[in-house]
């Protein structure tokens, strides 16, 4: 009877959670994500602005027209000019590889910043599977007592329990019950903290995250990993590109120390005693670089170009560090909680079997029933914690190695 009444418990209550639910795996909340997040646009709009602004020192410098007239009485002249600058010794051609290594850095630093927004919604999703995974628990156990509690009061009613053991359930029930509040409030507010990645109008109680959290795959050395970040990060490349930039940069600077010609050419007409005649003028003119050599700008070069060598070091010890640590933690949690899942939750699932029997037939009390469904649902909720440890940790070690979960 006890099994009768649980069973029909459990489908009523998993009828009423089936109810308009949309269900998202962690693909398809990343496709979402990278399509209707606004800070995603925000991100790819800041490139095409600075593409737009780098083109500038790519562009020729605008033609000067003139017009000169020159009347000496006897003697008039005009001159009709165009006069255009020639940047030095392929200088401009620099500029322009310097501005292309600067709009490859800012595309690297956007996917690293897509990486940090695509590293924040996976832990939201662990959140989720995790308080989803702990309200089902609950509820579990909330079926169990209840049924527990309704067998006790019936037995009771006919006079052949103790008041006392449906007082001690329904004391169990409380406690479990606030604890499902508890985690009913927290999957709401992972829910909700989803939902903020993708566009408004989606109401988060409908919104339910699909997949295994105690779900596995096989992790490489601390070593390849470490290699494989300083390929695949793109924060790193960033830098890279900034140091082939300030070196591009340097170069186009070194060309000031050259001049730069300036080139005019026109017609002229000259009206002399009634009689006119037309031909035509050019003029070649050299900038002589004796104050402005480009010293300036070879200095900021350098020191641009020493400052980004310095924050790749930097940035490469830190990967290697959060790497190493990231890795460590990985497989610790995962170990723990595999030992975990065969130490205690096994043997607790073991223990439910042998005291529930032992208390239908009389052996055991409420007290050791109800002890014995404690420890296991406790030791459920502590397999929950360890596998969405591991999980994040997981997660973690993909940030620093610059792995994209990219549907």
């Amino acid at each position: 009877m006890f099994r009768r009444v649980t069973l029909l418990a459990g489908c009523c209550l998993l009828s009423a959670g089936q109810v308009s639910a949309q269900i998202l795996t962690e693909q398809q909340a990343l496709a979402r994500m990278r399509a209707e997040y606004p800070h995603v646009q925000v991100l790819r709009l800041t490139v095409r602005e600075l593409e737009a602004d780098v083109r500038e020192r790519t562009v020729l410098t605008n033609p000067i027209v003139s017009y000169t007239r020159e009347d000496t009485g006897l003697t008039a002249d005009d001159f009709l000019l165009v006069s255009q600058e020639f940047s030095s010794w392929g200088r401009r051609r620099l500029l322009g590889e310097a501005a292309g290594r600067l709009v490859d850095a800012a595309e690297a630093g956007v996917e690293a910043d897509l990486l940090a927004v695509e590293t924040n919604l996976r832990l939201v999703f662990t959140d989720l599977l995790e308080a989803q995974e702990q309200v089902r628990s609950l509820e579990a156990g909330m079926i169990q007592l209840r049924a527990l509690v309704t067998v006790l009061r019936q037995r009771e009613e006919e006079g052949e329990g103790p008041r006392f053991d449906r007082l001690r359930v329904e004391r169990e029930e409380a406690d479990v019950e606030t604890d499902l509040a508890v985690a009913q409030i927290g999957r709401r507010m992972a829910q909700a903290r989803l939902v903020a990645f993708f566009a408004p109008g989606i109401d988060p109680e409908g919104l339910s995250a699909a997949g295994n959290l105690g779900a596995r795959r096989a992790l490489s050395d601390t070593t390849s990993l470490r290699a494989r970040a300083l390929e695949r990060r793109s924060d790193y490349r960033a830098l890279t590109l900034h140091v082939a930039r300030w070196e591009t940069e340097r170069r186009a600077a070194d060309r000031l120390r050259l001049p730069a010609a300036l080139l005019t050419g026109g017609m002229k007409r000259a009206d002399s005693s009634g009689a006119g005649d037309i031909g035509y003028a050019v003029t070649a003119a050299l900038s002589v670089p004796v104050f402005d050599r480009g010293q300036v700008q070879v200095a900021r070069a350098d020191a641009g170009r020493a400052r980004v060598e310095a924050e790749r070091r930097a940035l490469a010890a830190r990967i290697a560090a959060d790497v190493s640590a990231a890795h460590a933690a990985a497989i610790r949690y995962r170990d723990l909680a595999d030992r975990y899942r065969a130490v205690s939750v096994e043997r607790a699932t073991e223990l439910v079997t042998i005291v529930t029997a032992a208390y239908e037939e009389g052996e055991y009390g409420i007290l050791e029933l109800l002890d014995a469904r404690r420890v296991t649902l406790r030791a459920q909720l502590r397999l929950l914690e360890l596998s969405a440890a591991a999980r994040r940790a997981a997660i973690d070690l993909d940030r620093a190695v610059g792995e994209e979960m990219t549907p």
